[in-house]
């Protein structure tokens, strides 16, 4: 390992309309639109799962003039790619790039939880770099220990993405901590530990990461905590991490993970049609039951410097809210298109709530829809 990370390469020229995902983060942090400068705003990072949510957040993007960062995880990976997932990743290279022909925005594409440490996760992670725009090099967990990766480790495994990854103008995400919860089968820890300060001094310095994910206190999946409960994060501990990171080079991005919120109209709406189609209570009180992490908390990172927000579990209890409305009103129709267009319009509402709270808005072009009137509808 050479003492000097490698610089990320800026000159690299992406297809048509995609970006490296750094770069838009940049913008979001130095509050850069158009060519004025303001505050700071936040992209969300979209986990998407099948095609549909490609299109959607892409959609959701243009209608706002924001900048379109699509996140994939490995599970989703091996979704598109037929259980492959080094396949599924030239599958949405190749759509995306298509897409992006094709938009008035830009788009960049991320690889979620890369792990480097085991043998199938380097060749993901390998062929990611090859494809999309930016990777994440997740070395945090020994899943098999089930305990956090020595630091030593981290940094080691990481590095070697960084040495990779910059020369080639690709971004990588570092993350330090472990975040618990279950974000999908690849995606999981029974345990969590907060990031430490002296540990990530340590860590920037010898990985050359230009993002990084620290854990403050937010969780993967639907239930952050307990219902009724506001979730507490540990903003005294964030906002000594970005001081740190600043300090050491102010083009150091942070990351929120497990920072879906909950759309209490989403679970109204699936609540209201679940009791229509004679569910058990049962599965009306799981949805009640849901727990998101506080915006207003996610609010004050973004302004101390939080610029990527990854999202996941709204989006997909939104689908599945407007899947369930479908069913319960007209449950005989046989035309899948019908179903594949309530949800798809569905998507693309609970992208754009997430771009408005964020303020990515008029990046590139002004909103094609009132941003201050705009209502978030399942039933519309």
């Amino acid at each position: 390992m050479s003492k000097q990370a490698p610089v990320l390469n800026k000159e690299r020229r992406f297809p048509t309309n995609m970006k490296c995902a750094h770069e838009l983060l940049l913008m979001a942090k130095n509050g850069t639109k158009g060519n004025s400068k303001g505050d700071r705003y936040a992209m969300p990072a979209y986990n998407v799962t099948t095609y549909q949510g490609i299109d959607a957040a892409i959609e959701a993007a243009e209608t706002l003039g924001g900048s379109c960062l699509l996140a994939f995880s490995n599970s989703a990976l091996k979704h598109f790619g037929k259980g492959d997932a080094i396949r599924g990743l030239e599958f949405v290279h190749e759509y995306v790039k298509l897409a992006a022909r094709y938009s008035s925005v830009p788009i960049a594409t991320h690889l979620d939880h890369g792990d480097y440490i085991g043998a199938d996760g380097r060749k993901v992670v390998q062929k990611a770099v090859e494809t999309l725009t930016s990777v994440m090099a997740d070395n945090s967990t020994d899943h098999a220990a089930k305990k956090p990766t020595e630091l030593a480790q981290n940094i080691e495994a990481t590095r070697e993405v960084v040495d990779m990854a910059h020369p080639l103008g690709i971004s990588v995400e570092g993350e330090l901590g472990v975040l618990a919860g279950v974000e999908d089968e690849d995606t999981q820890s029974e345990f969590s530990t907060y990031t430490d300060p002296e540990e990530l001094k340590t860590f920037l310095k010898d990985t050359g990461v230009l993002m990084l994910a620290p854990t403050i206190g937010t969780m993967h999946g639907p239930n952050k905590g307990k219902p009724g409960d506001v979730v507490k994060l540990n903003i005294e501990l964030a906002n000594e991490c970005l001081a740190i990171a600043d300090a050491m080079n102010p083009d150091i991005l942070f990351v929120a993970h497990g920072a879906s919120t909950l759309y209490p109209n989403v679970v109204d709406f699936a609540c209201e049609n679940l009791s229509g189609l004679g569910k058990l209570e049962e599965e009306i009180n799981t949805w009640k039951n849901f727990v998101g992490t506080d915006w207003d908390q996610i609010t004050g990172l973004i302004k101390n410097g939080f610029v990527k927000i990854n999202t996941d579990t709204e989006n997909r209890q939104t689908y599945l809210a407007a899947l369930i409305g479908a069913l319960n009103n007209s449950a005989s129709k046989i035309d899948i298109r019908h179903y594949e267009k309530v949800t798809y319009k569905a998507l693309v509402q609970s992208y754009i709530q997430k771009y408005i709270m964020a303020g990515n808005v008029g990046v590139w072009h002004g909103p094609k829809i009132d941003v201050k009137n705009f209502k978030f509808d399942l039933n519309a």
